[in-house]
């Protein structure tokens, strides 16, 4: 059962570029919710870069079956234990938030790790409790799972990170050319900004991953006394010269290296998930790999999960992954 609910938020209220603090957005309950009085574990699904989280619930193939339907099936067939699935919408101008907290666009980290799980706790049945509150996300979405238990592991206990962002030297290298290409042609940054923002994003082409490049600036790098971007690329406009001092600032986020400086925070994790396609195009499978090597050394339980296939299109596997995980509640 899905159920849509508002919230207005005081975390991303009042900021540079404009963001509105009210999202509506999709609870998923399950089955019995409204035959029992039973509380249930919370999961947060974190959409990636362009998508609202209730992107997780659309499927649109004649052969695919949407999310919250495998959830009621493997429910009904006692293979999945029931659960609360809160997909909340974190997307600023730029299609994204990468769910931190900046001074361009607002402080998305507060917004989902104080704001929101209050709000649910408050009007569902749910166990109010890090112990029993799991973060999800795929892509740009597994980036802010990542930073959301590293950060506040006393909000969230489990972590679920598909396809996370990282390893930047590859991921966001990537974008560069594509970039270079849109701003030239447009004529300025400023022009390819208006252009571009005028009319939806075309998914996969060299406009979509132009903007995507040029909209973690205000994330990583944010400068408010730079309009209409908010932010300092990582690279020089007219040359694509890498700028190190800038660069540092995006290298900050990078959860390979953010490990180093929150190694305490993932030590009180109960679990963490990683999982990624083999042959992902922004070669993320290698992220992983660096991340899952670090956690071993620091004792962090976790599990490092590959397979077949490119960055997209496995959606469906979070119904596997709450299986294998939630039977971890019962044996952490």
């Amino acid at each position: 059962m899905i159920e849509w609910i508002e919230h207005t938020s005081k975390a991303i209220a009042g900021f540079p570029m404009g963001d509105s603090p009210t999202r509506s957005f999709p609870l998923y309950l399950p089955p019995d919710y409204h035959r029992s009085q039973e509380r249930y574990p919370v999961v947060f699904f974190l959409a990636g870069y362009a998508g609202k989280g209730s992107a997780y619930l659309a499927d649109d193939s004649a052969f695919g079956l949407p999310l919250h339907h495998r959830f009621d099936r493997a429910i009904g067939e006692n293979r999945l234990r029931p659960f609360i699935g809160v997909f909340p919408d974190l997307t600023s101008r730029f299609g994204h938030s990468q769910y931190v907290n900046s001074p361009a666009f607002g402080n998305y980290l507060d917004y989902l790790t104080e704001e929101l799980p209050l709000a649910v706790d408050a009007r569902f049945r749910t166990i109010a409790s890090a112990s029993h509150r799991v973060v999800a996300g795929h892509s740009s979405g597994g980036f802010g799972a990542l930073v959301a238990g590293m950060k506040r592991p006393d909000v969230f206990a489990w972590v679920i990170a598909s396809a996370a962002d990282s390893f930047y030297e590859f991921c966001h290298f990537s974008g560069l050319n594509a970039a270079l290409i849109e701003i030239h042609k447009a004529g300025s940054l400023e022009a390819f900004l208006q252009t571009a923002l005028s009319r939806p994003a075309r998914h996969g082409g060299r406009e979509f991953q132009a903007l995507m490049t040029l909209g973690m600036a205000p994330c990583f790098a944010p400068n408010v006394g730079a309009p209409p971007l908010y932010g300092d690329p990582f690279f020089d406009l007219e040359t694509g010269e890498i700028l190190p001092e800038v660069w540092a600032k995006y290298l900050a986020w990078d959860p390979v290296r953010m490990i180093d400086s929150h190694a305490e925070g993932l030590k009180k994790l109960q679990f963490l998930q990683l999982e990624c396609g083999l042959q992902d195009e922004h070669g993320l499978q290698w992220g992983h790999r660096q991340i899952a090597k670090k956690l071993a050394l620091l004792g962090v339980a976790h599990e490092l999960v590959e397979y077949p296939g490119g960055h997209s299109g496995h959606h469906w596997r979070f119904e596997e992954r709450l299986i294998r995980l939630f039977a971890r509640f019962q044996n952490p």
